[in-house]
């Protein structure tokens, strides 16, 4: 059986401690031979919890103090979005190991979101569906493309994202034909730079790229 010696930091199979000559107890403390240490892992768990938790405070906090002071004015939306974004920004972004393109992804449609919860709080306007969601969208399928140019081993890895980012180049249309955006040029440029992109895809891509590009689109 071995013997902990807690003075000197030593085990030892004797009853009495070799360099202090103590009496040693039988039982070795907890955990003795594995101390317990904190993975990179369980850090960025519990930074992405934390986060959480003061993004829920924040938006709690605010909603309640509306509703007691000024409770026909959703003032607590201005709060609200930013809060929300700024929670997948830092959980998901930056915190989380995902792929490039579903961060990518993941942000368009967070900042869209936030944006338009934002443009519907200071009156709808809908600046936010008439130009700055069809940008963000043309923006981030640039983005894409322009990894997979510069790593064509990549082409494979990320042609699920570029698919994706190519059906929300169409969103913008689908909302001018809804009548939710009443300016036509933002969304027809969008649109416009989403089929060219599937254009390119098709036409510079390897044949198997190609069967693959084909097969997602049903063609």
């Amino acid at each position: 059986m071995q013997h902990y010696c807690s003075n000197c930091d030593i085990y030892t199979q004797q009853p009495y401690c070799p360099l202090c000559k103590h009496k040693l107890s039988e039982e070795l403390e907890h955990n003795a031979y594995y101390p317990a240490y904190e993975t990179k892992v369980q850090r960025r768990r519990f930074a992405q919890r934390l986060v959480l938790f003061i993004a829920i405070f924040a938006i709690s906090t605010s909603l309640l103090i509306n509703l007691l002071t000024e409770p026909n004015q959703l003032w607590f939306l201005y709060v609200l979005g930013p809060v929300l974004y700024g929670l997948l920004l830092i959980n998901h972004t930056i915190l989380s190991k995902a792929h490039t393109g579903s961060k990518v992804i993941f942000q368009v449609i967070a900042l869209s979101i936030m944006l338009f919860i934002l443009d519907a709080a200071s009156g709808s306007s809908k600046w936010s569906i008439h130009y700055v969601i069809p940008f963000l969208v043309s923006l981030a399928t640039l983005f894409v493309t322009i990894i997979v140019l510069r790593k064509p081993m990549k082409w494979r890895e990320y042609i699920g994202y570029m698919t994706t980012m190519v059906i929300l180049g169409f969103l913008p249309v689908i909302l001018f034909l809804s009548s939710w955006s009443t300016v036509l040029w933002p969304s027809a440029a969008t649109a416009l730079y989403a089929l060219l992109t599937l254009i390119g895809m098709i036409l510079f891509s390897e044949k198997t790229m190609k069967n693959e590009i084909v097969r997602r689109f049903h063609f």
